[in-house]
Order: C-alpha cells, then sequence, then structure tokens
C-alpha cells in the first residue's frame, strides 16, 4: 500500500470514508476496567489469525499431559518440600533458577536481570521507617565502611512498594490470601571482577510500618531469611504482573491502538508503521478483560489481592504513566540507575538502551521520508486530529504528549516509545515470567498464611506460607501459555513497505538488530546469568500475549 499523508492524497474522499467508517467499529470504553480507557468491542479484524491461533496451540502441546502427569502424582498429596514443586514441572522445561533460588547472589541479580527489572532504584537517603543500621551493615561491606559513605558513593539500592499498601489481601475457594508489605536495601560491592562487582541484600523489613521488629538480615538463621526473601518476592511478583507487565505495557497501548485506528488512515505513514506493532494487542487485551480479570479467574485465584484490590493497584500504576517519563533513557534515570560508573551491571539497561537507539534511529529515519518540513506536520490533520484525541478525555487521556505535534523531534519520541513498549519492553516483561515464576517457590503470587511476627520459623510454616496445589498448579499453567510462543521477532514484518525507501530503512534496521544480537551474546558470556530477553531474536513486534 503506498504511504500518503492526507494532504497529498489524491483519493481523499475514499480516506475519509474509511475513517468514519473505522470510528463506528473502534470505540472506548471507561467502564470496563475504570478508569481505563479500553476498546469497547473488539473489531473482528483485530482477533487472532488462523495462523497465529494454530502455531499458539501447537506450542502449548506439552501443557496438558504435564498438568496430568502432576496431578496424577501428587493431587491428593500435601506438598511438605520446597522440591514437591519440582513435580508440576513434569513435562515442562526446568527453569534454571531451581538451581540456586535461595542464594543470596541469585535474589539479587533478580533485580537486575529478572522479571522486574523496573523496581529497583538508587537511593540518596534511607527512609525513616528502615530500621537498618551501620552494625548490620558493616557486616556486608565490612568495618571501614558505613551507610552515610555507602549513601555518598552512590552504592545503595532500594526496593519498596508503596502502591501495593493498600491490599489487604483476597479470599479464593474460602482459603484468605496475604501480601507482605516488605522493604529491601541493597549494596553494590565493587570488585575486580569483569561485571565490577556484584548487588548484595543487606536487610530486608518485611513490614514497612512495623520497624526493627520486621528487620531480617543475612546473619538470621536460614529459613528466617529465606522467609524474607520470599515476601520480597510475592511483593516483587503482583507488582511485574498487575503493574510493570499489564499496566505498564498492555493497559498503556491500548489508547494507541484505538486512536490510530480511528485518526490514521490505513496509508498513513505512521498506520503503516505501527500496523504490526498493534497486531492483535486489542484482542489480546480483551481476552485478558474477560479471562484474567473476572471473578473466578486467573488474577482473583491466585495473585494475593481481592479482584478489586488488583484491578485497583492496576489503575494506580496506571495513573503513573507518560510518554515523557517512559522513554528508555528517562525510565532508568527516574530510577537513578542510568549510570554504569556507578552500577556497572545492570543487564536490563545495558541491553535495553541498545535497542532503544536502534529503534529511535529507525523512526527518525522513516519519519524524515515523509515530514521533510515543520509545514508537512501541521498540515497533516489526521496525525493532529490523533494527538488531541489521545490526550483528550474522552479520547486516550494519554498523559505526557502534546495535544498538537509542532516538531519532528516531539513525533519521533512519541513513535518510538510506542514500538519500544509494544515490542522490547513488553517481550521483556513477558517471556521472563517462565524462568522466574514457574517454578513457584521463587516467585509465589501470594502467602497463604500469616507472615510470622518473631523469628525462628520452621520448613512447615514455610510450606504453609506457601502456595497450595491448585494455585501453584495454575501459576504454573498460565506462565507457561503466557511465554510458550513467539508469534515473530522485532523489525521482520509480514509484508515489505511499498515505498521501496521505507523498506531499505527496514532493512538496516534488521541489519543494526543482527549487531545488537551479536554484542548480547558477547555480554552474555560473562555475566552471571545470561540476559536473553532483550535479544532481537527474542522480541516479538506487538502485544500478543
Amino acid at each position: 500500500m503506498k504511504p500518503y499523508l492526507p494532504q497529498n492524497d489524491p483519493n481523499g474522499n475514499y480516506r475519509a470514508s474509511w475513517l468514519d467508517k473505522n470510528r463506528e467499529e473502534y470505540n472506548f470504553n471507561y467502564d470496563y476496567l475504570a478508569p481505563l480507557p479500553v476498546i469497547d468491542k473488539v473489531p473482528h479484524k483485530e482477533i487472532f489469525s488462523a495462523e497465529y491461533t494454530a502455531k499458539r496451540l501447537a506450542s502449548m502441546a506439552t501443557l496438558a499431559p504435564n498438568m496430568l502427569a502432576a496431578k496424577a502424582r501428587n493431587f491428593l498429596d500435601p506438598l511438605d518440600e520446597l522440591e514437591e514443586y519440582e513435580e508440576l514441572l513434569a513435562l515442562l522445561p526446568k527453569p534454571d533458577v531451581i538451581k540456586n533460588y535461595k542464594t543470596d547472589s541469585c535474589f539479587a541479580e533478580q533485580r537486575l536481570s529478572g522479571a522486574n527489572p523496573l523496581a529497583i532504584r538508587r537511593i540518596n537517603v534511607l527512609p525513616d521507617n528502615f530500621a537498618v543500621t551501620d552494625y548490620h551493615f558493616q557486616k556486608i561491606a565490612g568495618a571501614e565502611f558505613t551507610l552515610e559513605k555507602a549513601l555518598k558513593e552512590g552504592k545503595l539500592y532500594f526496593l519498596d512498594y508503596p502502591l501495593l499498601s493498600d491490599i489487604q489481601g483476597g479470599v479464593y475457594n474460602n482459603v484468605k490470601k496475604y501480601l507482605p508489605k516488605p522493604q529491601a536495601l541493597f549494596y553494590w560491592q565493587s570488585n575486580d571482577s569483569f561485571n565490577g562487582g556484584s548487588l548484595v541484600p543487606v536487610a530486608i523489613q518485611i513490614n514497612h510500618d512495623s520497624g526493627a521488629n520486621s528487620l531480617y538480615t543475612p546473619d538470621d538463621p536460614h529459613l528466617d531469611w529465606f522467609l524474607a526473601k520470599t515476601c520480597v518476592q510475592i511483593a516483587d511478583g503482583n507488582h511485574q504482573e498487575l503493574g510493570s507487565h499489564f499496566s505498564y505495557t498492555h493497559a498503556v497501548m491500548a489508547p494507541f491502538a484505538i486512536v490510530t485506528a480511528r485518526q490514521l488512515a490505513e496509508n498513513h505513514p505512521i498506520a503503516l508503521l505501527l500496523k504490526p506493532h498493534f497486531r492483535f494487542m486489542l484482542f489480546d487485551n480483551d481476552l485478558g478483560r474477560t479471562q484474567f480479570l473476572q471473578p473466578g479467574g486467573p488474577v482473583d485465584e491466585f495473585m494475593a489481592g481481592s479482584l478489586a484490590e488488583s484491578v485497583g493497584f492496576v489503575a494506580k500504576t496506571y495513573e503513573e504513566w507518560s510518554v515523557e517519563k517512559f522513554t528508555f533513557p528517562r525510565l532508568i534515570k527516574s530510577r537513578q540507575t542510568d549510570d554504569p560508573e556507578i552500577l556497572p551491571h545492570f543487564p536490563f539497561r545495558d541491553d535495553g538502551i541498545l535497542i532503544w537507539n536502534a529503534i529511535e534511529k529507525f523512526v527518525a529515519e522513516y519519519l524524515q521520508l515523509y515530514y521533510k518540513t515543520s509545514q508537512d506536520l501541521s498540515d497533516d490533520y489526521e496525525l493532529q486530529n490523533w494527538a488531541r484525541e489521545l490526550v483528550a478525555q474522552d479520547g486516550g487521556r494519554v498523559k505526557g504528549m502534546p495535544a498538537k505535534i509542532e516538531t519532528l523531534e516531539q513525533l519521533i519520541e512519541i513513535i518510538s516509545v510506542v514500538v519500544f513498549t509494544c515490542a522490547p519492553l513488553h517481550s521483556a516483561l513477558n517471556f521472563s515470567q517462565y524462568e522466574y515464576m514457574a517454578f513457584v517457590p521463587n516467585m509465589p503470587y501470594a502467602a497463604y498464611h500469616p507472615i510470622p511476627e518473631t523469628k525462628g520459623v520452621d520448613l512447615e510454616t514455610i510450606m504453609k506460607i506457601l502456595p497450595p496445589f491448585k494455585q501453584a498448579a495454575d501459576q504454573v499453567m498460565w506462565t507457561e501459555i503466557l511465554t510458550s510462543f513467539h508469534y515473530d521477532k522485532l523489525g521482520f514484518y509480514d509484508e515489505e513497505f511499498a515505498d521501496p525507501l521505507a523498506q531499505e530503512i527496514v532493512v538496516q534496521f534488521q541489519h543494526n538488530l543482527h549487531q545488537i544480537e551479536r554484542q548480547i551474546d558477547i555480554r552474555n558470556q560473562t555475566r552471571p546469568i545470561p540476559y536473553n530477553y532483550l535479544k532481537p531474536s527474542q522480541i516479538i513486534n506487538s502485544i500478543n500475549t
């Protein structure tokens, strides 16, 4: 399809009638997941294709026999040992994390190359309610270091989850669920290794408002410290699944797909560019709303909060998102994790910036083909309607972008955020789930017993806290469903661009991605754990799983 800006299209009447029809099909609903703007009714053209459905079903061929094998072995037996959770993976690949999930190094590395690398942040001051002292810190860092010195040198990192604080815990099948409210302190311990050091856990406060009474350190008995780390993993899993993954990718991109269909004709250059990055997303999101986020669905069953609490958390995280804040460089800078001189090892950042730069270059070169002057931007009435409706309260309600596109730099940034969010960011957050969540003790979604208020926990109590068989089996099942299938890969599109100049830019983009793949492979040779989730070959173009 030959691209045209609307002011240059000789078939303007057809273009206008096509958009009129699309506006009848694509409408917002603000009540389904209030106040999120979602599609009211998914048009038929957005549903999974027969090819997609067949390939995705084929990718899950092992799942049903695996669940039957697991149930045949232990459906009637209580889970008495941590190792019994491996039986839920009878025919599925065993995640590597099983080998070392109990270690402090694995726990810390998950902040940098795990399923939720958006949570860690560097701090300049310690929170007032965090009860760690130099006594605790010097056990890790040595007698010559103090917390004050470490703060000044930028070596302290923190996890907390304030937006989870209102969640009291749901009830499913008459079983009460609990959500710990932990805070965790980490120290970047420099050394002469290839990675320049490692992140080390210093202390965990398993209840953010309990002070020293709930402070745990690596010096505590093994099971007490394991419990504290599990509390962090439960909170992190809820933050990842509902916030980082669903809200910051699926939910925030829906308005862009809807408004693009309503305001940009099918042969608009931007519509042509974004089409493969929106493919199947609205249908996939609608399945999430009607299956995952319904009474009795997976979120209600095995996430820690009640369904209403979980949906409320999604809404809170959604309100934090804006185009301006979520350019990748600003995102990591806002967490103070952007400087490799201070934090030498952060695979999500290091690989992510390679992909961001490649996408931004690709988008800039593509848009420059069609917008030669500022007049081209101002005369593109479809583009201006697109921007206006995206930010409108009766439209997309998108924050952090202008209602009028005045410069090419503005447009490049917006489109780069969309492509990056739909492709690499979503892929990194989605496909990492299997490695870190399919083995349930590493990252359970809820506690099923009150967290003890005193130390001296035993294995029996730990097993009561961890998910029972049904919830654990379903966590495995849904993790496999969400991660087993890659439909395509970044920069490789089903159809070539009709404009030969645009196709040349795509080919160059593919070449750049190939070079990035080689660079990441080299980096992975010296990393403690290979980070594969931002390898271009592992990134899908759109949010379709």
